[in-house]
């Protein structure tokens, strides 16, 4: 098995179908950018290697709120296909079934696209309040910390600080 990290963008919305045994499965195709310089110019040269990654079970759903331009962590085994193509050429295609897909691009905000892809945090209860501790009592006096017992102050006594 061949076990691979990439990280890139997605370069374009995935695709979600099924199986033949009617499991949903997940295609995107992320594009990893690489840099490097020509030895004999000093050019810099920049390129891109596509790759075909495939999801399924859990991460079909995650897979669908993602989007073409988001910058992806994907982690996963690498299955190297030959075949001919139409002109009978051979050929070998990468493809890499997902074990983890992380999104790394921050989400837009405002809904961006106009998709029905809400935040998270807009579905989620709110937390419950918490209990009253001494400090948020109505008459409690705040220019001493709760934590520390209340003493009865003489008014002779200017050294303290309330």
């Amino acid at each position: 098995m061949l076990s691979l990290t990439l990280v890139g963008n997605l370069g374009a919305d995935p695709s979600v179908g099924a199986t033949r045994k009617g499991k949903p499965i997940t295609t995107l195709h992320v594009a990893v950018n690489r840099v490097r310089t020509d030895a004999a110019t000093g050019e810099r040269i920049e390129s891109a290697e596509w790759f075909r990654v495939r999801a399924m079970g859990l991460l079909v759903d995650l897979a669908e709120r993602l989007t073409k331009g988001t910058r992806v962590l994907v982690i996963g085994r690498l299955d190297i296909g030959h075949y001919q193509s139409t002109e009978g050429e051979a050929r070998v295609s990468f493809d890499v079934w997902a074990d983890e897909l992380v999104p790394c691009s921050p989400r837009p905000e405002g809904g961006g696209d106009g998709n029905d892809r809400r935040d998270d945090r807009q579905n989620r209860p709110s937390e419950p309040p918490s209990p009253r501790s001494a400090a948020s009592a109505p008459h409690a006096d705040r220019s001493r910390p709760a934590a520390t017992p209340p003493t009865r102050r003489n008014e002779d006594d200017e050294s303290l600080p309330w």
